[in-house]
């Protein structure tokens, strides 16, 4: 199966992500984000899972994750989706995808 230039069978960019922030019922704050990933074959299952801790307090930190199909599929660029949510704290302004490179401003929703 074929690959990106950079190791992954998904591409995506910063333009390809949101991250949206809101309150839950506690008064506790969490990240949507959410985005749309080109991959090489249908079937590709994608998963945003927490990184390593930042550095910085205005970010955090994920990893994208893809696990291929299974079984024969045809080589056909897919757009597939990919959504997580996490808590975050009240100073957190920025979603890095450190394996992806990728940053993403929060927004208040």
């Amino acid at each position: 199966m074929s690959e990106y230039g950079n190791g992954f069978a998904c591409e995506a960019g910063a333009e390809d992500f949101t991250a949206t922030a809101h309150r839950g019922g506690k008064g506790g704050r969490r990240v949507t984000v959410k985005g749309t990933c080109a991959c090489r074959t249908p079937g590709y299952r994608l998963k945003l899972v927490l990184g390593p801790p930042p550095l910085v307090p205005t970010e955090i930190h994920l990893e994208l994750t893809e696990e291929p199909p299974s079984g024969t599929v045809t080589q056909v660029i897919t757009p597939t989706d990919v959504e997580g949510e996490f808590d975050i704290g009240d100073e957190v302004e920025r979603v890095v995808i450190l394996n992806r490179n990728i940053t993403v401003i929060v927004k208040e929703g």
